[in-house]
């Protein structure tokens, strides 16, 4: 069984001059799903974006496996005034973290 936990909603600030560069940008989002199967997943999370399986993949990048026991990667959904927003989640199978990348069978920009 294949499960996501999204954590919430990030922005990215372009603007060094901030001090925080990283900041909550609207309200958190989270959000659980499970699928059979790692297709199943993603088209569910796509869905859950307004987006399509290519557009999300696109815009998922994994993070390091330093970071699996938090997250297993992010999703630049779309920009708002320049800043990038991002959703953090961790996807798992059977507990193991999952990394999308490694996954060629899913359908590729």
């Amino acid at each position: 069984m294949y499960k996501a936990h999204v954590y919430g909603t990030m922005t990215f600030h372009k603007d060094d001059t901030t001090v925080d560069r990283l900041r909550p940008f609207g309200e958190l989002e989270m959000f659980d799903v499970e699928a059979d199967t790692l297709a199943q997943l993603v088209q569910k999370l796509a869905e859950h974006f307004g987006t399509d399986m290519k557009q999300f993949l696109a815009g998922y990048s994994d993070d390091d496996e330093k970071d699996s026991i938090q997250r297993t990667g992010s999703c630049l959904i779309n920009e708002s005034n320049g800043n990038e927003v991002h959703h953090a989640m961790k996807i798992t199978c059977d507990g193991e973290p999952v990394y999308l990348s490694e996954h060629p069978e899913l359908p590729e920009e």
